[in-house]
């Protein structure tokens, strides 16, 4: 066999072996009210981009409470729950809620409030609150409050940022040792 076709079978054992395969497969044969792909007749190279767009996607809402708990799935042979498909929902259109400010929930903190980001892990992030807006959380799926805050210096990354954003749900409100 050449190295050409053992690096080929490899290839093609990992696109199986992650998940691709069966991602292109579906992509091909999406029935759905809004795509009929077999009716769209996707060519290869429009698959692959769709595939590796919805693989983009899932890295950037990736989120540690969803990672433990798959782990912990694993790890405890829970292996059933690992066939639950994963929901990453996407409004039509992201606008401004009409009744804002009405609406939203009030912010949690105020500007000059101390709080760190958490879950704290070695590289402990805090700051002081500089400000805040109101912004889609494609990670909830919903309208959240966005804080900016003005790192402390003894911050693992204020020796190469100054401020960072932080969503409302990953701060809490840092206590002073006395």
């Amino acid at each position: 066999m050449s190295e050409q076709q053992i690096f080929q079978n490899g290839y093609q054992q990992a696109l199986d072996d992650f998940g691709i395969k069966q991602l292109l497969s579906k992509l091909n044969t999406y029935p759905d009210a809004e795509i009929e792909a077999g009716l769209m007749h996707l060519e290869e190279q429009e698959m692959e981009s769709l595939a590796a767009i919805l693989i983009g996607q899932l890295t950037q809402t990736l989120n540690g409470k969803l990672i433990a708990s798959y782990l912990n799935a694993i790890r405890h042979g829970n292996l059933d729950l690992l066939n639950c498909p994963i929901n990453v929902e996407f409004p039509q259109a992201v606008y401004l809620p009409s009744s804002f400010p009405d609406s939203a929930l009030p912010p949690r903190f105020l500007y000059g409030d101390k709080l760190r980001i958490v879950p704290l892990d070695s590289d402990t992030e805090s700051g002081v609150v500089i400000g805040r807006f109101y912004n889609y959380a494609a990670h909830r799926c919903r309208w959240m409050w966005c804080y900016i805050l003005w790192l402390s210096p003894g911050s693992f990354s204020a020796s190469w940022l100054v401020a960072t954003i932080a969503w409302e749900e990953d701060l809490e409100a840092e206590i002073e040792e006395v």
